[in-house]
């Protein structure tokens, strides 16, 4: 048997000591983890596709255990700083949500670099405070994998000595049933709708309150300012109660019923309120969604292999997180 074996162009011997072949595998390993050198060329095939609008590629990967958060925000400068100022950004997104203030921040250092067209890219999940990322975008890149969720803010609570997510619209739901059923000619429905009422801190109420406005404001804002910036100039009120449908869709928890709940392109096309969305559906054969899955098939593996829960990387630019 030959000990020899082909590497590209060229012969090399096979390994054969301790040293060698432990070497080998673990150059093998560190490749497989990082990959990035793959990943920059899949990225350099995507923005070379559109040569009538040349654009520059972001992409931001985060495992469903890892919120969005103010910590992103350095790293995210940094990566923007990699690509340059361009006319056109494609940010990649796959993020279960987080803290939308942060979501806030990110978008407005995108359209610092970015000076014209601003697309959010959805190759898997952008849940959340990632969907109000989507939401000021110019454009929304979906396909059969996609999925954006309703952004109704949730809150911390404790429930049998566990912390868990509640949707702050489900306390002011309640609020208003208790309040409705005080009405009640039947007395004992009254009274205990009164102290269910009671057991509702007037602060916690409010901070609810406050939150669901910081959405449904967050969301309004960025669409008026960007999505349907040309529609409102020709006719403001039409598009402007286009836009509050929207937010109320996607803020009800009344209609989702579950934060998790997901909202396809398929979704979006065939409801009254969303379908005005800018939303793109791309076909499995198109080149751009085949190489942004091979993208995102390499980026899951990576993570898999060495165990990290956020990457932000472009195509000259790499950060791992834990």
């Amino acid at each position: 048997m030959s000990k020899y074996r082909r590497d590209g162009d060229r012969m090399s011997r096979e390994p054969e000591r301790f040293d060698e072949i432990h070497a080998e595998i673990l150059e093998s390993a560190q490749k497989a983890r990082w990959d990035g050198l793959s990943r920059a060329r899949v990225i350099k095939k995507m923005e070379a596709l559109d040569t009538a609008m040349p654009r520059r590629i972001a992409v931001y990967y985060a495992r469903q255990n890892r919120p969005l958060s103010h910590t992103d925000i350095l790293p995210f400068v940094s990566m923007l700083k990699s690509v340059g100022v361009t006319a056109n950004l494609d940010l990649v997104v796959v993020s279960p949500g987080g803290d939308g203030t942060a979501a806030e921040k990110i978008l407005g250092l995108c359209r610092r670099y970015c000076t014209k067209q601003l697309r959010v890219v959805v190759p898997l999940y952008a849940k959340s405070a990632a969907t109000l990322l989507a939401l000021g975008a110019d454009e929304i890149l979906m396909g059969e994998t996609s999925e954006l969720g309703p952004i109704d803010a949730q809150v911390d609570v404790l429930q049998d000595g566990l912390t868990q997510q509640v949707s702050a619209d489900h306390f002011l739901r309640a609020k208003r049933m208790c309040i409705h059923e005080m009405r009640s000619s039947d007395k004992a429905r009254a009274e205990a709708a009164q102290i269910q009422l009671t057991l509702l801190s007037p602060a916690f109420l409010q901070h609810c309150q406050d939150l669901m406005n910081f959405s449904r404001k967050f969301a309004k804002d960025q669409l008026w300012a960007h999505m349907f910036r040309e529609e409102l100039k020709l006719d403001a009120t039409e598009w402007d109660d286009k836009i509050e449908k929207i937010v109320k869709n996607l803020t009800a928890s009344s209609k989702h019923l579950l934060h998790g709940r997901m909202i396809t392109a398929d979704d979006i096309s065939k409801d009254n309120d969303l379908k005005y969305l800018k939303v793109k559906a791309l076909a499995r054969d198109d080149p751009y969604w085949k190489l942004l899955n091979q993208l995102l098939l390499r980026t899951e593996i990576s993570s898999q292999l060495d165990d990290f829960g956020k990457m932000l990387f472009a195509q000259k630019f790499q950060l791992v997180a834990g």
